[in-house]
């Protein structure tokens, strides 16, 4: 079982959802649901240089990107970034929250399948990650959301066509 989260950058909203596979029609689909979760799209996701996201770097050390997340970031209209290897500044935003889901929520809980496991992270979410007071912000997570959530960039009006053009 594998997190996928996308955490806002100036509220820090988590969405969160756990799935079965790591692969990168996973990966698409899970940008999907957080983009419909939140009602809208950031100018900028950053990326731990997970290999369905990243596909390595050009003898110019220049980030290559997977295709597909391209394609995504296209017609979604985000910049992917990948995090700067050995940078704990930047990968603390894209890696503090697996730990807080992995030390604060999965106490004392027991699930009976994954749709169980993702109802109960949703509701942990809701009640308690982004009702809270954000340790860096000083603000209620849900509040600063609702603040940012205006400022991101409208879903588009068409869906997202899957199918790679090669």
């Amino acid at each position: 079982v594998w997190l996928f989260s996308l955490v806002l950058g100036h509220s820090r909203y988590i969405f969160a959802r756990y799935v079965m596979h790591q692969d990168l029609q996973t990966l698409l689909r899970c940008h999907m649901q957080a983009f419909d979760a939140i009602g809208g799209v950031p100018i900028e996701i950053l990326y731990d240089r997970m290999k369905t996201a990243v596909t390595g770097e050009d003898n110019e050390g220049h980030i290559i990107y997977n295709r597909s997340l391209l394609a995504l970031a296209k017609h979604f209209g985000f910049q992917p970034r990948a995090c700067r290897p050995y940078r704990a500044k930047t990968k603390g935003k894209v890696e503090r929250p697996f730990r807080y889901i992995r030390e604060d929520f999965f106490l004392a809980r027991s699930f009976r399948n994954l749709d169980d496991l993702n109802e109960q992270l949703q509701d942990w979410l809701d009640t308690v990650a982004n009702a809270r007071l954000h340790g860096t912000t000083q603000r209620i997570v849900s509040e600063a959301f609702a603040a940012e959530q205006p400022e991101l960039q409208p879903l588009p009006a068409v869906p997202f066509d899957a199918l790679l053009k090669l």
